[in-house]
């Protein structure tokens, strides 16, 4: 089996502790004690659902990860062979990405991060025409925790984004790096 759907599998596995990590993506400015969200995806309509990602993606793109202390985190991953891909503030608020081979995990800061196994924020699918994905998306019926598509200056040209919930809680973000 590839690494990639190995990473995929391992990610939806650990879904179901997502909710205790944050309950919504946070935004620049965003409101770090939003309630979750009741209803994971709208059961009725669960069967017409259905938009075919692999034609806007590759696979994933980054794992999110919760952290306390972003510089003791950075330090580990380094121990591990990881690089630092970028580190950003952005609204106050302290990112990091850190790479090995194709892998990223995204370093995202949080004053009380679950701290047990599982505490995964969301991971992230590598998509190309994020408009088009994102209306279609959204006409199907999923349930989007983003209001539209998201700027945010990552990267050297930032990137776009925007984020749905599974039916485990888990937030699935789709985001294409500008080129």
């Amino acid at each position: 089996m590839n690494k990639q759907f190995l990473l995929i599998a391992a990610v939806a596995v650990l879904g179901t502790a997502v909710a205790a990590c944050t309950s919504a993506p946070q935004q620049q400015g965003g409101d770090e004690t939003a309630a979750p969200v009741a209803e994971t995806f709208n059961e009725a309509r669960f069967p017409q659902q259905g938009v075919d990602v692999a034609a806007f993606s590759g696979g994933i793109q980054h794992v999110g990860l919760p952290t306390a202390d972003i510089q003791r985190t950075i330090e580990f991953y380094q121990g591990l062979g990881f690089t630092l891909a970028t580190r950003h503030d952005i609204g106050g608020r302290d990112f990091a990405f850190m790479q090995l081979g194709t892998l990223l995990i995204e370093l995202i800061p949080n004053d009380s991060p679950a701290m047990q196994s599982g505490a995964v924020d969301h991971f992230c699918l590598d998509v190309k025409d994020i408009d088009t994905l994102y209306a279609r998306v959204r006409d199907a019926g999923y349930h989007l925790l983003s209001d539209g598509i998201q700027d945010i200056a990552f990267w050297d040209k930032g990137a776009r984004y925007f984020f749905i919930q599974g039916p485990n809680n888990e937030k699935i973000e789709f985001c294409e790096i500008l080129r």
